[in-house]
């Protein structure tokens, strides 16, 4: 069994009766897949009463929330939750997110450790995961130091891509890039050289987490590095990872002729599994929040910080490196100001960066996630002594009975001592009986493992017989139900204009993407930790379709008039097919919809036979997104990426069989970071060229090497373009 430990002080956020949210303090230790929750700290094992204890079940949810102002604490939250019990979760929070990502990668350590064992599996140590896409290299990543950057930087991630910058010089110590017009696209305007994208790369001394928190904070004490800063506010939150802010610049650095320029954008972060932090921003328009008058607003196009830890040797301090990128029109006249002068006022804006690596040289700021744990233990004492003076005024002398705790049962399970806000009622303690908690603890895990074997009564050489005959049989009419695939290419070329949206490499349209541009699971990964270049894939894209709703469409294969109703498939009832539902929120909803035909009998494929026959857990657990933009701006590739995840960690997955297929579809909105992600890609859809593979995660030596199931390239998505969908009966 993981022996790993990991206690500390954590918020529980619940509403208590009146729907008020109030964060109640208490410390969880986590041994192996073991949690335990107390009121106080212990200060010997088993020492304090636990107001909770179980087992991390096997699948178990971890979503990233970010940060949350709760009655004026600013905390860092998450979700633990079965997927298939919606009431078995608990909300989390810690001071700062740094404590949230270790306490994430505990929990998810703990729920996949779990999972393997109950196959008999063998599985490397992975990453954690805690959004829609991930960059870095999977199963861990050398952090790149000062002169080793360029090379991490174009060699980062599952997908092989050259970098789009061109380094212009050097100004302050900092180093200064210009991102090509190739990049961004085939359909760029030609205007946009005008208003480059720049950045600007600098080494701070100072952890990410400070350097994160300074570049955030919008009051009094950004005047001490930002010369640019005047005021600044949110406007909106959004959620945890998203707000709209406002900015007033100030005049004096700006050229002798222009008036005052403000800033209203879309501000998204998050947190990185290496400890990099990812900020982006893109201008929008809101009428609540007008321009001054003898103000002129800029138009953000996009920009943001990617701020990475270096690693120190020795006892040398902490230090940060900032990449800080701007792609702005400063809504200047064109006959005053030359795209070269314009370029100018960009740069010399970046070079905050300068002041930021001068502010930390001035001044030892300690990173507030260093004594977080101490800040809790000074104050552990008081708060549990207010706590209980709030008990006592709802009712007197009640505490928590002491009750057997099967160490079995899951940590999610609702009992009657989860009562960390306020004394319930009587009615509010009827809970399930022990025997029922205790069989949905059972039922998890179980769904698709075959169960023990227990002995069997001996039968006569009759008995035995007919047994076998029966067995035969019931096994050769699986494999006659069994559709296979009779593949052809010929067939596959027939069904290319069946799909909504068309076949070719220009506007609007789709393609199969390269194979090679991907990286996956070698042969000796579990050995080696090596990626190789996929060679093939396992099915054949044949079509697309790209539909619009007013609502979110789930089973699309089962429709009328859709792709797999259409007669020339159901001519192909023999083959199979793969299909992948990208549901896009939004008012309307869009499905962005990928057919697959398998080359081969699926029984020739065992993992994949396993996956399309075995339970839906198992396929959230395994299936694998690797995501690319090919062509397009920085702002999306760096919030897309292009590193494989595990989707079904972070997304809702919904699974519907057909005779002859399996459907897919993958709720984006059920995500509050993907849907940041999809906010800040959707303005640039019709600019970008995006390249996926889809494939089923290997943890064995026996499923190895990796296959890609099949990959697809989409060219400028419009959504004008998109196919009304009826609504469904």
């Amino acid at each position: 069994m993981d022996s790993t430990k990991i206690e500390g002080w954590l918020y529980v956020i619940q509403p208590h009766r009146l729907r008020i949210r109030f964060p109640r303090k208490r410390y969880f230790v986590l041994e192996g897949r073991q949690a335990t929750c107390y009121k106080s700290k212990p200060i010997h094992d088993g020492e304090k009463q636990s107001l909770k204890k179980g087992v991390i079940q096997p699948y178990t949810k971890v979503v990233d929330n970010g940060r949350e102002n709760i009655h004026g604490q600013v905390l860092h939250t998450f979700t633990l939750s079965d997927p298939s019990f919606d009431q078995q979760q608990m909300k989390l929070a810690a001071r700062t997110a740094e404590e949230a990502a270790k306490w994430m990668s505990a929990f998810r350590d703990a729920a996949s450790s779990q999972a393997p064992l109950r196959q008999n599996l063998a599985v490397p140590k992975r990453k954690p995961y805690f959004r829609f896409f991930e960059r870095g290299r999977e199963g861990g990543q050398e952090v790149p130091d000062w002169t080793g950057f360029w090379t991490s930087m174009r060699e980062q991630g599952d997908v092989i891509a050259e970098s789009p910058w061109k380094i212009l010089g050097c100004k302050n110590g900092l180093r200064l890039f210009r991102e090509s017009s190739k990049s961004k696209g085939r359909f760029t305007s030609k205007f946009a050289d005008d208003h480059p994208a720049i950045m600007a790369v600098g080494v701070v001394k100072a952890p990410c987490e400070s350097v994160f928190d300074t570049v955030m904070a919008l009051g009094d004490s950004r005047a001490e590095w930002d010369f640019c800063y005047s005021t600044g506010r949110i406007v909106e939150r959004i959620d945890g990872h998203t707000d709209i802010v406002h900015k007033q610049l100030r005049r004096k650095w700006l050229p002798g002729h222009m008036r005052g320029r403000d800033l209203l954008f879309h501000r998204y972060w998050r947190r990185e599994y290496d400890g990099s932090y990812v900020i982006l921003y893109r201008s929008v328009s809101r009428k609540d929040c007008p321009t001054r008058s003898g103000t002129v607003r800029a138009k953000l196009k996009s920009g943001g910080y990617v701020i990475s830890p270096l690693t120190g040797e020795g006892e040398q301090p902490a230090r940060s490196l900032v990449r800080h990128m701007l792609e702005i029109d400063w809504n200047t006249w064109k006959s005053h100001f030359k795209p070269s002068r314009v370029q100018k006022i960009t740069l010399r804006m970046l070079e905050r960066i300068a002041g930021l690596r001068e502010l930390y040289k001035a001044k030892v700021i300690e990173p507030t996630w260093v004594d977080a744990s101490r800040e809790f233990d000074d104050q552990a004492a008081k708060e549990e002594k207010e706590e209980n003076e709030e008990r006592a005024i709802v009712v007197s002398d009640q505490e928590p009975k002491s009750a057997h705790i099967d160490e079995q049962e899951s940590f999610l399970r609702v009992n009657d001592t989860d009562e960390f806000f306020d004394a319930p009622d009587d009615s509010d303690q009827e809970d399930l009986p022990d025997d029922m908690l205790r069989s949905v603890s059972e039922t998890e895990g179980t769904e698709e493992f075959e169960p023990e074997t227990k002995s069997l009564p001996k039968f006569s050489k009759t008995a035995s017989f007919v047994k076998r005959i029966h067995a035969l049989a019931a096994a050769a009419h699986k494999k006659g139900a069994q559709p296979q695939t009779e593949f052809s290419s010929r067939d596959a070329e027939l069904l290319d204009r069946e799909g909504t949206l068309p076949k070719s490499s220009f506007y609007c349209s789709w393609s199969a993407a390269d194979p090679s541009t991907f990286l996956i699971r070698g042969k000796n990964y579990l050995r080696d930790n090596k990626k190789v270049k996929a060679k093939e894939t396992l099915m054949q894209l044949v079509a697309v379709d790209w539909f619009t709703s007013n609502q979110r469409e789930d089973h699309i294969a089962s429709r009328e008039n859709t792709f797999m109703q259409k007669p020339k498939v159901r001519k192909l009832g023999r083959s199979f097919f793969f299909i992948v539902n990208l549901q896009v929120p939004g008012s309307p909803t869009y499905s962005l919809v990928f057919y697959y035909m398998l080359k081969q009998s699926l029984d020739q494929i065992p993992l994949l036979e396993k996956f399309v026959n075995g339970g839906d857990r198992f396929r959230s657990s395994t299936f694998k997104l690797i995501p690319h933009v090919a062509e397009g701006s920085w702002i999306v590739k760096q919030s897309v990426g292009k590193t494989a995840c595990l989707i079904g960690e972070a997304l809702d997955l919904h699974y519907f069989h057909g005779k002859n297929y399996l459907e897919l579809d993958v709720d984006v909105g059920a995500s509050s970071v993907a849907r940041g992600v999809v906010s800040l890609v959707f303005g640039y859809m019709s600019k970008l060229v995006v390249e996926m593979a889809f494939l089923i995660q290997a943890n064995t030596e026996e499923d190895l090497p990796e296959m890609l199931l099949g990959t697809c390239r989409v060219s400028s998505l419009d959504v004008s373009k998109a196919v009304q969908l009826n609504p469904s009966a």
